[in-house]
C-alpha cells in the first residue's frame, strides 16, 4: 500500500507472507466492530416541529401513516442529499434539485444517474409547499410524495439504483442504523421507510414569505407600485383570468394565500415551439413530442395537456415550460399576451390578452414578487454534508472507515470496496481544497499522511472513475 505525505510517497510496505492474512482480514474485522450495537455518537436532534408555516396558512395533507417529527425530517434531509441511492454513486435529489434554484435544476432537463436522461425530457420541477398538491409530476401519474421517491430511486434518468444494493448501503453505515431508529422505532431499512422520510423532509419545503405574502400581511411597501398593477391584473377575471388556473386548487384548496397551482391539466400553446399543428388526425402512436397527460390516460383528449405548475419563486427557475423552451420570463409572459401558438388541443381560454409593453412589466414585476429568498437560503434546508457516525477511535461513513479519528498525522482508510487508483482529497469546512493527492488502495486499505493539515474538522474524499466515497476527519497535532 502507499503512505502518502507532502505530495508524494513516503514508502511501501513489504508483503511478507505472514502479513497476508491480517492485511486480508483487516477490513472484515474492521467493519465488525461497527455494527449497529456499538455505541455511536450522533448529532443532536432538535425538539419541536420541522414544519413551518406561514401565519394563516391551514396544515397542508399528511398521510395518516406518515405523520411529520423531527426524526423523520433529519433523516430524510440527509437522504435527500444522499448518492448511495443512486445506481452510479454520484446522483441525490439534491443533485438535480438544487436549493438555489428553488429546488430545482435551473438549467432545464438533466440527466439522471450514469449520464441517462429520460424521455421525453422534462424540466426539473421546483419543490416547495407539496403538501398542497394533490398530484405530481408534469403528468400527475403519481399521487403521493413517497410513490414519487421509489419511482426515481428505481427510473432510468433517476437513480437507476438496485433497491437491494441502496439498502446494504445504507445499512453499511451506523450512522443511518441509528437514524433510522430514531425515525421508526427499530433498524429496519427498507424503500418504504426511505420514502416516507424523504417524503417528510419535502413536505416541510414551505415557502410564504415573498413580499407578495408580506403585502398582503400589511406590508404595503413590500411591493412595488408596479408589482400591484400586475397583482391586479394577474387576478381580474375579465381581463388575463391567470388565477383560473394558478389558483388555491380550487376545491381542493386548504390554504388561503395562493398555492398558484389547481393541480389540473392544460394545454396553453404558449411553450409550443411551433406554429399550428394542422388539427386533428393525432393519435398516441403517431404523435411526434410529448404526449403529456395523455401517456397516463392513454385519451387522445389529454394529448399535450400538463400540469399546471405553481407560480411561488417562478423568476428563480428559468427556463420555462415542460420542455424548457422559453428562456426568460418577460417571454412567457409576452407568449401568453399574444395567445398561444394556436397548438392542437390549445385550451380555448388562452387568447390573445391585448396587454401594453408596460403592463407587461407590471406582470413581470409582480411574478418575481412571488420570490421568497428566505426559503431558498434557509439553512435546514442546505445540504447537511456527509453522514458520519464516531464507534470509538473509528468515524464511518457509507462503508468506508477513517481511523484514528482523531488523528494526528497518519490515518488509514479502510473499505470492501476500495481497489485501485483513485484521487483523495481533504476539504475544509468552507468547501475549500486543502489536500490533493493520487493515491493507491490495495486489499480495502490505504494509508494518507495529513500531518502538514492544522488541527481541525475536515472532509476527507475518495474518488475514482465510477465512485467517490466521503468521511469526517478530525486532526489535532
Amino acid at each position: 500500500m502507499f503512505i502518502f505525505g507532502r505530495s508524494k510517497v513516503v514508502s511501501r510496505f513489504r508483503r511478507a507472507p505472514f502479513l497476508l492474512l491480517p492485511v486480508a482480514l483487516l477490513a472484515v474485522v474492521s467493519f465488525v466492530a461497527f455494527r449497529p450495537t456499538a455505541k455511536v455518537a450522533m448529532v443532536n436532534i432538535p425538539l419541536g416541529t420541522p414544519l413551518i408555516l406561514p401565519t394563516g396558512w391551514s396544515a397542508p395533507n399528511v398521510p395518516v401513516d406518515n405523520p411529520i417529527t423531527m426524526e423523520k425530517f433529519v433523516l430524510g434531509r440527509y437522504l435527500f442529499y444522499e448518492k448511495q441511492l443512486s445506481g452510479d454513486q454520484n446522483t441525490s435529489c439534491g443533485t438535480c434539485h438544487d436549493a438555489k434554484y428553488s429546488f430545482s435544476s435551473g438549467v432545464g432537463a438533466r440527466a439522471g444517474a450514469f449520464e441517462h436522461a429520460s424521455m421525453p425530457a422534462r424540466t426539473v420541477p421546483r419543490l416547495l409547499n407539496l403538501g398542497y398538491d394533490s398530484v405530481y409530476t408534469w403528468d400527475g401519474h403519481l399521487h403521493s410524495l413517497e410513490q414519487q421517491v421509489k419511482a426515481a430511486i428505481v427510473k432510468r434518468g433517476d437513480f437507476e439504483a438496485d433497491t437491494n444494493v441502496v439498502k446494504s448501503r445504507l445499512s453499511y453505515n451506523p450512522a443511518y442504523v441509528q437514524l433510522f431508529t430514531r425515525a421508526f422505532g427499530s433498524s429496519e431499512i427498507s424503500m418504504e421507510r426511505i420514502a416516507q422520510a424523504v417524503a417528510t423532509f419535502e413536505r416541510c419545503l414551505i415557502s410564504g414569505n415573498s413580499p407578495y405574502d408580506r403585502y398582503l400581511n400589511g406590508d404595503t411597501k413590500a411591493m412595488s407600485a408596479s408589482a400591484v398593477r400586475g397583482m391586479n391584473l394577474f387576478f381580474d377575471t375579465t381581463k388575463t383570468n391567470c388565477s383560473g388556473c394558478h389558483n388555491d386548487q380550487g376545491e381542493n384548496a386548504k390554504c388561503s394565500k395562493n398555492i398558484f397551482s389547481d393541480n389540473n391539466y392544460y394545454r396553453t400553446g404558449t411553450f409550443d415551439s411551433t406554429g399550428r399543428d394542422g388539427g386533428g388526425g393525432y393519435t398516441l402512436d403517431t404523435l411526434l413530442g410529448d404526449p403529456g397527460r395523455a401517456a397516463v390516460t392513454k385519451d387522445s383528449g389529454d394529448v399535450g395537456r400538463l400540469r399546471t405548475p405553481t407560480l411561488r419563486n417562478v423568476a428563480m427557475a428559468a427556463p420555462y415550460g415542460a420542455n424548457g423552451s422559453v428562456k426568460d420570463l418577460f417571454s412567457v409572459i409576452h407568449r401568453y399576451n399574444q395567445g398561444g401558438k394556436h397548438a392542437f388541443n390549445q385550451d380555448p381560454r388562452i387568447q390573445a390578452l391585448g396587454l401594453s409593453y408596460s403592463q407587461e412589466m407590471d406582470m413581470y414585476n409582480f411574478l418575481v414578487a412571488l420570490s421568497d429568498t428566505s426559503f431558498v437560503t434557509n439553512p435546514a434546508f442546505q445540504n447537511p454534508g456527509v453522514i458520519t457516525a464516531s464507534v470509538d477511535d473509528h468515524w464511518v461513513a457509507d462503508n468506508m472507515s477513517v481511523y484514528p479519528n482523531p488523528a494526528t498525522s497518519f490515518v488509514t482508510i479502510t473499505s470492501p470496496d476500495l481497489d485501485g487508483a483513485m484521487e483523495a482529497s481533504v476539504i475544509s469546512s468552507r468547501g475549500t481544497t486543502l489536500w490533493h493527492h493520487n493515491v493507491y488502495a490495495e486489499n480495502g486499505r490505504m494509508q494518507l499522511d495529513l500531518a502538514t493539515l492544522p488541527s481541525g474538522t475536515y472532509t476527507v474524499a475518495l474518488r475514482s472513475t465510477t465512485k467517490q466515497k466521503m468521511c469526517k476527519i478530525v486532526l489535532e497535532h
